[in-house]
């Protein structure tokens, strides 16, 4: 979304842009592969991030590791804090921006997005834009209950808090107790990279070339929270109570991540190697998503508002995905895929079947997914969301 919002002809006329991050070598080597050079200041930051250390600890088996990490974390937290304050406030009394645009995970999210926005107001910054991208954790741990007193200074310092969907948005007032009008949602918009292959080539590279059957497509890390070990179950399943049913369907993971080897393991246990395939990361999902019939999202927590289906709708394709924060935003159910409850791998697996059976309704899906992609989530479309914030935002501060 950042590399569209800043190629947008409409936000060069209208602001100057800086860009602010924390410094790592990988962030640094990914933002020149996606944007390139830009024409405006970047200021990488010397931020550091407790998180690796913190990891490490709470590899230690036992309870032992995850008493340290916890530890640790908590000794880092007011330190750490001191520093991301002093580093952030001395570049925002440089620059001086107009509008301060937060990009946040969840909610609390990294350390520095909540201290950026108290910098942003002892800075004198009139208008500060925090976005949350997932679900805002509750105070159900020590830990969360702790933050509370911050949490109640960022809100103090945040004018409006954005979220990619509805859901994301109605938690966030629920758990931080704010009032409707200080959350706006609006999505995220995309723009498909283009193919880098025929899809008669990127079927030869992936062993499907001349499979006339029905191709079914995950695009997820390999984590549990993206739900593959209830597809698979579902699969399982489907063919212990038929096998034909199976007979036409090849379902390709694409991707890596901590589950892989359990996944795998798996496949193998169920004898689901002639309909499971592991592809491994795609150097550019666009030519993936030309080889599909039907992207399946099975996630089961942590989800916003995800690209995928809208790179998914983007190709005309229809979905399959869990009931889950936006994603009843992006899919209309029945009509451009179908929605399942995340973790019912029954209902899975009846999705997966009227998908597979139904040429014509997943058709359909896919025609009215463009056409709702087109109307909704495009780059364009994201970026005039945002636009129309930032006009609503300095109007009211005038």
């Amino acid at each position: 979304m950042l590399a569209h919002f800043w190629a947008s002809p409409d936000v060069r006329r209208s602001y100057e842009i800086s860009f602010s991050h924390r410094e790592t070598a990988a962030y640094t080597d990914g933002l020149r592969r996606r944007v390139g050079n830009v024409d405006f200041p970047v200021y990488p930051l010397g931020i550091f991030d407790p998180s690796q250390i913190v990891g490490l600890m709470q590899k230690i088996p036992g309870g032992l590791g995850k008493i340290l990490g916890s530890t640790l974390g908590a000794a880092l937290e007011i330190p750490m804090f001191l520093h991301d304050l002093f580093v952030l406030t001395r570049l925002f009394r440089r620059i001086r921006p107009d509008i301060l645009h937060i990009n946040n995970g969840g909610y609390p999210g990294a350390l520095s997005c909540s201290v950026a926005a108290i910098a942003g107001k002892i800075c004198g910054v009139k208008n500060v834009l925090m976005m949350v991208n997932n679900f805002a954790i509750p105070y159900s741990s020590w830990r969360r209950r702790a933050e509370w007193i911050l949490d109640r200074i960022v809100i103090r310092c945040v004018d409006m808090f954005v979220t990619g969907s509805k859901a994301t948005g109605a938690r966030l007032v629920e758990v931080l107790r704010l009032p409707p009008g200080k959350v706006v949602s609006t999505p995220n918009g995309i723009n498909p990279r283009p193919v880098t292959e025929t899809k008669a080539q990127t079927m030869a590279r992936l062993g499907v070339n001349g499979f006339g059957g029905v191709v079914f497509g995950v695009v997820a890390l390999m984590e549990t929270r993206k739900g593959h070990h209830v597809l698979l179950e579902a699969l399982a399943n489907m063919a212990k109570s038929d096998q034909a049913v199976l007979s036409n369907v090849i379902v390709l993971l694409e991707g890596d991540g901590s589950q892989r080897v359990k996944l795998e393991e798996f496949v193998r246990n169920n004898n689901l190697g002639g309909v499971v395939r592991f592809v491994g990361v795609e150097k550019n999902v666009s030519d993936f998503f030309q080889v599909l019939d039907v992207l399946v999202l099975p996630s089961v927590s942590n989800e916003d508002f995800p690209n995928v289906v809208s790179e998914a709708m983007a190709f005309g394709k229809a979905v399959v995905a869990s009931r889950l924060a936006g994603t009843p935003e992006q899919i209309v159910d029945g009509v451009t895929g179908l929605l399942v409850t995340p973790g019912d791998g029954v209902e899975l697996a009846h999705a997966l079947e009227k998908m597979a059976a139904d040429a014509e309704f997943r058709v359909k899906c896919g025609v009215e997914g463009l056409r709702r992609f087109r109307d909704n989530f495009t780059s364009e479309k994201g970026v005039e969301g945002y636009l129309n914030i930032y006009k609503k935002m300095t109007a009211e501060v005038a």
